[in-house]
């Protein structure tokens, strides 16, 4: 067993140094990757832009009254919160977009968290947090064949291609089933405790019996006039003699005890004629009257 650890020992600090080779290999990589993923998310941001003109009408040269009517805002101060805005600042509603720095797809991002309190943007996991779903569950109700596949929690629901009204119809129907839900939760984990508590009292209970040695009886047997029949092979003629003599004493004790026993037994006597008085002493003190 030393020996592997000594060889264990021996063997990681050769394994560092082709780790970080790997990873210094790697990190170009990344870098081209992270590189070519900024010209694709600005074409994506163009696109939607696009699609956001043709379907509300509206570009970053319109006030910002003018986008929240398009957008059918109906809370004017808690989009602009949602933009980052002072809600309460007034002067702010008639600039435009393009002076307050907000793009149009920025815009529509605000408009869906007012009204589904998450965005197309946001990953499945941060949605989960959103609506208090277990991530697991949103990731099986949402169609993912393998729930336990985080290859969809840091993915946005944009590039999933699922639709903000699907999730809401999702939560309403996770909102619906929460108290089954709550309860199989709630059945299943306390079948899980008390199973494991019933495993563990079991072995625990096993324990005493784990690598115990058990212990042979050294039996002595003696014949009628007092030799040694038997005794374990083992065993030292010293200890034998010794536990013979300890026999000896005790039953000498015994019958030294069984002649001091002494029996009582107590007999009627009659105190007045022990003491060889016969006559009452009443009729001494009061004689008899005379008739």
């Amino acid at each position: 067993m030393r020996k592997i650890l000594c060889l264990a020992l021996l063997i990681i600090p050769l394994l560092l140094p082709a780790q970080n080779a790997d990873k210094a290999q790697s990190s170009p990589t990344n870098g081209d990757a992270k590189a070519q993923a900024v010209p694709d998310s600005l074409t994506l941001v163009r696109e939607r832009e696009r699609e956001i003109l043709s379907e509300y009408s509206f570009t970053d040269a319109n006030t910002l009254v003018y986008v929240a009517g398009k957008l059918n805002i109906e809370n004017l101060s808690a989009w602009k919160a949602a933009l980052g805005l002072e809600p309460a600042n007034m002067v702010l509603d008639t600039m435009t977009l393009r002076k307050l720095e907000i793009t149009p797809y920025r815009a529509l991002l605000a408009q869906q968290t007012l009204l589904y309190g998450f965005n197309e943007l946001n990953t499945v996991s941060e949605i989960a947090v959103s609506l208090s779903i277990p991530i697991k569950k949103l990731k099986a109700m949402l169609g993912n064949p393998d729930p336990l596949d985080k290859s969809w929690d840091d993915t946005s629901i944009q590039a999933l291609g699922i639709e903000l009204d699907t999730i809401k119809r999702t939560h309403d129907k996770f909102t619906e089933d929460i108290v089954l839900y709550g309860s199989s939760v709630t059945l299943v984990g306390m079948l899980v405790v008390f199973t494991a508590l019933v495993l563990t009292s079991i072995i625990i209970s096993q324990l005493v019996h784990l690598n115990r040695e058990k212990k042979q009886a050294r039996v002595i047997s003696l014949s009628s006039d007092g030799q040694v029949k038997s005794a374990p092979k083992n065993l030292d003629r010293s200890v034998i003699v010794a536990a013979i003599t300890a026999l000896h004493i005790h039953q000498m004790e015994l019958e030294d005890r069984r002649k001091m026993v002494l029996t009582f037994r107590r007999t009627p006597i009659n105190q007045w004629r022990a003491s060889a008085i016969m006559t009452m002493p009443n009729r001494e003190m009061n004689p008899p009257r005379s008739k």
